[in-house]
């Protein structure tokens, strides 16, 4: 007698037997409790998860002489009929065959026949329906809508979105699901007791996983794997006869990863495509290794067990990832996803795959840009100079400002240098420390308060259009009673408008010092120069010496502590 493959051997014959489908069994099961039996099913979901092996079921239990609990008794000579395919009340059809209109004609003429002696119903069963032409799917809606009493339909197809919504409408329709590894492993492991297979459990989760939520798939690769195997079936036996990688090879590319060894990681590349590996099953298994690391850092060892790890091997992840920020794994994960998309587009996948996995153990740790300002404003190496103002430290990426925060500067505020670093991914990135204005000159007058001190004091007592306005004001004279200085043409015109609000703020200013505010105040704005302006001597000096000079300014130091190998590239002189 010849083989039986284990697909078939094991195929389910009871609504119980049928692995992770229980949404559907249940209300099949229910239907036949109640007599609320429809005369058109509509069954799809992936391939091998147990569309054909339901119908079958279904129609058994349907003209069963003696059901159990919804359940056929697979003892009676209908039972044993439907499930030897020698029924004629119960017909298969595939659709892929019997697609044309004249198919369907026949198949229709049999329609108007008695279901055979000793069954209730005719069951027709047509796999792969979206097959079917649409003039035939057309000839075929009217016994759909309007069967004869003794009939009953049941479509099965992986493609439902193939069937016109005109057919689906008619159907009792039922979506059946891709199993977990989790449920392909437990039952993996029953038909191994049964056919006394020996076999380990990183086996079977492998076959599981190369299964992709299809139980025939998986039960056929066990068949490859018993054949291949002499004595107990192994991980590393399952890897080469399937051409898979074993999980712990990855996890050693993985630990190069981490440790930045980009010779170990390159060594063990070399390794798995000795073995004649297919790149796009190792493309494959890399990025489903690292979804894996994924869960194990942002969701814990309760997740990866959920997705079918083993205790050893959830505890293996969770050390992997225990150094590791969650924003390096997530980066991490972008690197692999995107780079295995490359190498599968590439003409050479090998050479992609080696790329990715040089350039994740080179990849520098993710650092937030606005945490690198903020420990660099709060550094002591950050000196403050007594006449400086505020400078504004900007970090560009990608063409987009990241951050901004205020740090100290100290002398030559006309030049800004701008300090270039390489950045991860290879974006390029710069810093650039803008120029400080100058501070408001301190002019005494003979009421014994200076113009910076007044504009201190307004910082608090007025809007903050006048207040910025006030601080472009070089003082000239500053009496009680008279104040003269130069602006920006724009700034002395808004100042002079504005001129009534100025006297009542050095009103209440010279109030809070004591002092006796005068009758009026002669106040005189005119266009010239600027507190922020700045005279530009020795335009035509050397701008080596300037990128000297500001190399050796404390901010720029502190900000090359920060960003390593980082050097002034450009000196601008603003006007």
């Amino acid at each position: 007698m010849s083989y039986l493959v284990l697909a078939r051997k094991y195929r389910p014959s009871l609504f119980g037997s049928v692995s992770g489908q229980e949404h559907v069994t249940r209300t099949l099961a229910n239907a036949l409790k109640r007599d609320k039996v429809v005369h058109a099913y509509l069954f799809t979901g992936p391939r091998g998860v147990g569309k054909t092996s339901v119908a079958r079921i279904l129609s058994k239990a349907i003209n069963c002489q003696s059901p159990k609990d919804s359940e056929p008794c697979l003892e009676c000579q209908t039972c044993k009929e439907i499930g030897a395919g020698t029924s004629l009340a119960v017909r298969e059809i595939d659709g892929a065959s019997h697609n044309s209109v004249e198919n369907v004609r026949e198949l229709m003429d049999s329609f108007k026949s008695l279901p055979p002696s000793g069954y209730e119903r005719k069951v027709y069963i047509i796999d792969e329906v979206h097959m079917l032409s649409i003039s035939a799917f057309n000839a075929l809606l009217k016994s759909l809508e309007e069967p004869p009493p003794h009939t009953v339909f049941i479509l099965a197809t992986t493609d439902v979105h193939k069937i016109p919504e005109t057919v689906i409408s008619r159907c009792q329709r039922h979506d059946f699901r891709a199993l977990s590894m989790a449920t392909i492993e437990a039952r993996l492991r029953e038909v191994c007791d049964l056919e006394k297979i020996k076999a380990d459990s990183d086996s079977l989760k492998l076959v599981a996983r190369m299964a992709d939520g299809s139980m025939r798939d998986a039960q056929t690769l066990l068949d490859r794997v018993q054949s291949f195997c002499e004595g107990e079936i192994t991980a590393s036996d399952t890897s080469r006869a399937l051409g898979t990688v074993e999980q712990r090879v990855l996890y050693d590319i993985a630990q190069a990863i981490v440790a930045r060894d980009t010779g170990r990681v390159l060594q063990r590349s070399s390794e798995i495509f000795a073995t004649g590996i297919d790149p796009a099953t190792l493309l494959r298994d890399f990025v489903h290794f690292w979804r894996e690391v994924f869960v194990a850092k942002c969701g814990g060892e309760g997740q990866l067990q959920a997705l079918g790890l083993s205790a050893d091997a959830a505890t293996d992840l969770m050390r992997l990832v225990a150094p590791l920020d969650a924003v390096d794994v997530q980066d991490l994960w972008d690197f692999a996803r995107d780079g295995a998309d490359r190498a599968l587009r590439s003409s050479h996948p090998r050479y992609g795959f080696e790329a990715l996995i040089t350039r994740m153990a080179t990849r520098q740790p993710v650092a937030e840009i606005g945490e690198l300002v903020g420990q660099l404003l709060n550094s002591k190496a950050t000196t403050k100079a007594p006449t400086s103002g505020p400078e504004i430290v900007r970090q560009s990426a990608n063409r987009a400002p990241v951050s901004d925060a205020r740090a100290e500067v100290g002398p030559k505020p006309t030049a800004s240098p701008i300090i270039s670093r390489p950045a991860s991914g290879g974006a390029a990135s710069s810093v650039s420390v803008a120029p400080a204005p100058a501070a408001v000159a301190p002019v005494a007058t003979s009421g014994g308060f200076t113009w910076e001190e007044f504009v201190t004091f307004a910082s608090s007592n007025t809007t903050r259009v006048l207040l910025e306005n006030l601080k472009r004001v070089r003082p000239l004279r500053c009496e009680v009673g008279v104040f003269e200085g130069t602006a920006p043409d724009f700034t002395a015109t808004s100042i002079m408008r504005e001129k009534d609000k100025v006297s009542a703020i050095l009103d209440a200013f010279l109030e809070k010092r004591g002092l006796a505010a005068p009758r009026g105040w002669k106040i005189s704005i005119v266009k010239g120069q600027g507190a922020l302006d700045t005279p530009a001597p020795g335009r035509g000096a050397s701008r080596g010496s300037d990128k000297e000079e500001l190399q050796g300014h404390p901010a720029v130091q502190s900000l090359q502590k920060f960003f390593p190998g980082s050097k002034v590239e450009q000196v601008k002189i603003k006007d």
